[in-house]
Parts: C-alpha cells; structure tokens; sequence
C-alpha cells in the first residue's frame, strides 16, 4: 500500500526522477512504513520468503511462455520430419523441394514480418528457428531433385556460402541472437567443407590443417562473444565463449602427441585460458581451461614417468595438483566471475 501510495505521489509531480522516488523510500524505510522485506520482494533483487533463492529467479529468467515456445517449436520440427518421411516417396521432386526449402524460406519470411511487427514478442524468432533448421536441409535437397550426385563437393560448398551470406544480410535487418547463431553454424560448415574440399581437389590430407582451421575458429568465437558483450547477441555470447574455449584448446591439445614444441608450448596456452576466463568473467571458459590443464598434466605424467620408479609418486603429486586446481578454480569463480557472469 505504501509503495503504491509513493508511486502515485511521484507520478503525479515528475514520473522520470528516479532520484526522488529512491529518496521517499529510503525516508518511509527508516521511518518504519515500510519493511526493507517487503521493497526486496517487490524488487526482486533479493530472495525472499516468497520467493526462494535459485528457483525463483530461474523461473522469473524463463517463464511458462517461453518454455511453451520451446516445446512449440521442438514439436513442430519432429512432427515436420516425420511428415516428409512419411510422404517422401510419394512426391515429386517439386513437392520435395517445395515441403523443405520452400517452407524454410517461407517460416523465415514469417518470421522477418512478425519480427518487425512485435519486436519485443518471442513468436518472430520462433518462426526463424523453424526456417534456420529447414532451409541448409532443403537446399541440399534442392541440389539433388536437380540431378547433382555430389561426387564434387564444390556445389555444396558454395549452397552454405550461400546461406551464410544470407544471414549476415537478414542480420544487418533484423539484429537477434537466433540470426546470429544460424549465421555462425552455416559459416563454420562452409569453412570446413571449403578446406576439405579443396584438399580433396590436390589429394593432400593433412589432419594439422583442420587442427589449425578448428583453432582458428574456437578463437573468432571467443573474439565474436566478446564483441557481444551486453548487447543484442549477449544470449549467444555463452554458447560461443564454451564451444570456443573447446575448439581452441581442444585442437591444440591434439596437437601435443606430435611434438615437444607443442608439449611446452601448451602450458601458456592453457594458462592464458585462465586468465581470459576472468578477463571476460567467463566460468565456462574456466571450466575449460582447469579440464585441459588437467588433461595435458595428466599426459606429461604418463608419457615420461610411467615407466619410472617415480610413477606412484607422480600420481601422489598430480592428484594433489587436481585438488588445487580444483580449489583455484572455485576461488576464480566466486572472486572474479560468478558475481558478473549471467
């Protein structure tokens, strides 16, 4: 009642000061209107008796609406792809075409429409969702129904070339983390499928090479989460910061089984994940890094002091080293990372 009451009263005299408004109510709270459990509840910054630490802010983050949209759209997809499983053999080519790229085009352009129209509603980005997942999918049908027998790779490459420019255009549109990430999937397959076949085309195979391409790429993940920042793409910024802190690490870890340059060189690499894990106040990228630095000790003490009489205690040591960079990693994360990270 009081709330209400000093709501109206500020409305009534300038409804944008919100100096004056935090003033009143820290006046009525120190004269005892009104309870500091009562403004902590209406706020919702602080838990309360009515609303439980955790799961009252994890459902405030995700309400039944959007977890109906979910469900809404997982249904729609599975029921889609039975329904052209069922019929497939049954249609013409036209109609394949048609019932996979041409209704991916079209959910995106619904999609765009209901975008501009409700910006702030979920429903544009669901439609997107559904034609993201059809049109790579219909496209490849598309080359088929064509004749292509896909004995050269080179039309396939250029299709996602294709959609990837699509989305960065439809981006420059419409700003949104569900473009953004359609665009980064079809990218990263057009990179892979270009380096693979043009590989192909000189009968050279060099598994160093998608080593270096995946490194590249967990990088320019990390580069794109952290130009993100809090902006519009920040939903994707967590997806990307984790498949990125793996890619990278991950491939140049493989890298250490054939080469000793590799085997020290690692040690700063992982290290250097550690600190970009608190420059970014990224707990993924933390767990990352702790898990590859485990990984590449658990390596070194096998490959040189297996066969030693020191082997036993080298599994003493490297077992105390997991407890402490267990323990630093914890301390990390509530220090520098868990109070920012969302």
């Amino acid at each position: 009642m009081g709330l209400a009451l000093m709501r109206d009263q500020v409305s009534a005299t300038n409804p944008m000061d919100n100096e004056t408004l935090l003033e009143m109510l820290a006046t009525r709270v120190s004269a005892g209107e009104i309870s500091r459990e009562e403004v902590l509840g209406r706020v919702g910054h602080m838990p309360t008796s009515q609303s439980p630490s955790g799961t009252g802010h994890l459902l405030a983050n995700m309400s039944v609406t959007k977890i109906l949209y979910v469900l809404g759209v997982a249904i729609v997809i599975t029921g889609l792809l039975f329904f052209v499983w069922q019929i497939w053999e049954d249609i013409g080519s036209g109609s394949r075409i048609a019932i996979t790229l041409g209704l991916g085009i079209l959910t995106t352009a619904l999609g765009s429409v209901l975008f501009a129209q409700k910006p702030g509603e979920s429903i544009g980005p669901i439609f997107h969702t559904i034609g993201g997942t059809l049109i790579p999918g219909g496209a490849l049908v598309t080359l088929y129904e064509l004749g292509h027998d896909f004995t050269s790779l080179w039309p396939v490459v250029y299709v996602f070339g294709a959609i990837f420019v699509f989305y960065l255009l439809l981006l420059t549109v419409q700003r949104h983390a569900v473009l953004a990430f359609f665009a980064v999937a079809n990218g990263t397959t057009f990179l892979y499928l270009l380096v693979g076949t043009m590989l192909a085309e000189t009968y050279y195979y060099d598994s160093d090479i998608y080593a270096y391409l995946t490194m590249a790429i967990g990088a320019s993940y990390i580069l794109l989460a952290y130009a993100s920042g809090d902006g519009w793409n920040k939903p994707l910024a967590g997806l990307l910061r984790f498949f990125g802190a793996v890619g990278f690490l991950g491939a140049a870890f493989s890298e250490v089984f054939d080469s000793w340059l590799w085997e020290l060189g690692y040690f700063p690499i992982v290290i250097f994940g550690l600190f970009l894990a608190v420059s970014m106040k990224s707990r993924s990228i933390l767990v990352v890094s702790t898990l590859f630095l485990l990984a590449h000790l658990s390596y070194i003490t096998s490959e040189y002091f297996a066969d030693s009489i020191g082997w036993p205690i080298s599994l003493v040591i490297l077992g105390f080293i997991c407890i402490g960079l267990g323990y630093a990693s914890i301390t990390i994360n509530k220090r520098y990372i868990r109070q920012t990270e969302v």
